[in-house]
């Protein structure tokens, strides 16, 4: 099964970087969301003393404000607090069209002969869930690159270890939506459908999170959403590593994400039995 899997995950991967322009536009696509809308819409600048105020009044007014936004946003820097959200929304992008070419294998043919030979539905399953972690940490790295060049303002301590933490929570990440998006493909034979969930569920779920505002400064109802979307848990672990610089991570979002990657894969595993025929 080992052999098989890999021989799997390698063709995706293959078939992935053979596509040289859509893995530029991969990269041109953060840029932009981080450039422009990361850059330009700051809701931090709104929050300054007025500069027609005596120097010391304007120094403690400014005091009180940069605590009340650090409270809120973990940092006076509204790009550092979006660049660390988008990370795994990006992540949730790139995984939720990674049943894209399980339904593009089942129209050419090639998914027949997968089934008609000695190979597990399961490692066709799991193969293609692996090529997307894989891809994903790869996107990953050069969205950080471009996240540091833009300006990103790192925790004090941020280390070697910090850093490895957070490609290990944003492998579960994407290992998690990747699971959960390949299963709704199983039984999808146009192309169309899949690009029209996506569409769907994408900005709703990015929204529905805290990777653009704190989810404590949302109505409740909005708040009970983003508690359950496993993109806010993600954050969490992401901003305590990159902003705060700590290694304490909170045990109450990992502990989620374990459980939906076990839910996902039980799941994953299940209807792969079921449906790939």
């Amino acid at each position: 099964m080992s052999g098989a899997l890999w021989a799997l995950t390698e063709r995706e991967i293959k078939k992935w970087y053979r596509r040289r322009i859509a893995i530029v536009f991969t990269f041109i696509t953060p840029l932009m969301w981080l450039a422009l809308f990361g850059k330009s819409f700051n809701l931090l600048n709104l929050f300054r003393a007025p500069d027609d105020l005596p120097p010391d009044i304007v120094r403690t007014v400014q005091e009180v404000i940069d605590s009340i936004i650090i409270r809120a946003f973990g940092t006076t820097d509204y790009f550092t607090y979006v660049a660390t959200g988008m990370f795994t929304v990006f992540i949730l992008f790139t995984s939720m069209f990674s049943g894209m070419s399980l339904i593009f294998d089942r129209r050419l043919g090639f998914l027949n002969r997968l089934l008609v030979s000695p190979v597990k539905r399961e490692t066709i399953y799991l193969s293609r869930v692996l090529a997307t972690v894989i891809r994903s940490i790869l996107q990953f790295t050069g969205l950080f690159i471009i996240a540091v060049a833009l300006g990103i303002n790192l925790g004090p301590g941020v280390g070697p270890i910090h850093i490895l933490l957070t490609y290990l929570n944003l492998a579960l990440v994407a290992y998690i939506f990747s699971s959960i998006f390949i299963s709704m493909m199983l039984r999808v034979t146009e192309h169309d459908t899949a690009i029209s969930v996506a569409n769907l569920l994408n900005l709703p779920l990015m929204f529905a999170s805290n990777s653009i505002f704190p989810e404590e400064q949302m109505p409740s109802w909005l708040k009970t959403v983003a508690l359950l979307n496993p993109i806010s848990h993600s954050n969490e672990v992401v901003r305590t590593l990159l902003v705060m610089g700590s290694l304490e991570i909170p045990m109450t979002s990992l502990a989620y994400l374990l459980v939906l990657a076990l839910v996902s894969t039980v799941m994953g595993l299940y209807l792969s039995r079921r449906y790939l025929r």
